[in-house]
């Protein structure tokens, strides 16, 4: 991790055909005492536009136990989903991340 703002997962459609970015998880258990973790997704609402923030997250210390890990539930989408991260205190982690993407394909 960084503490600026760092890019860990993109999908941009150059088709404009809607798509449904499935979700992600995020393993957060690697996160210590004093440690803050932000989580942003942010979309992409017209063809070329800028990213508007979808949901932003900050998660604090040690997670607990029986469930250390962040779920991004389903998106549908157009035109660009990302998901970026950044941990503004304690020792830098690595945070273990999967991505799931399936396209819904259409005629064009």
């Amino acid at each position: 991790m960084t503490a600026a703002w760092q890019v860990v997962y993109t999908e941009l459609s150059a088709s404009n055909i809607a798509y449904l970015f499935s979700g992600a998880h995020i393993n957060l258990s690697t996160m210590q005492a004093g440690d803050h973790i932000d989580i942003r997704v942010r979309k992409r609402i017209v063809s070329g536009g800028a990213w508007v923030n979808h949901d932003q997250l900050g998660y604090d210390d040690v997670q607990p136990a029986n469930h250390p890990s962040v779920e991004i539930k389903s998106i549908p989408d157009v035109y660009g989903v990302e998901i970026a991260m950044r941990q503004t205190a304690g020792a830098l982690r690595n945070i273990e991340c999967e991505f799931y993407a399936a396209k819904i394909l259409g005629l064009t």
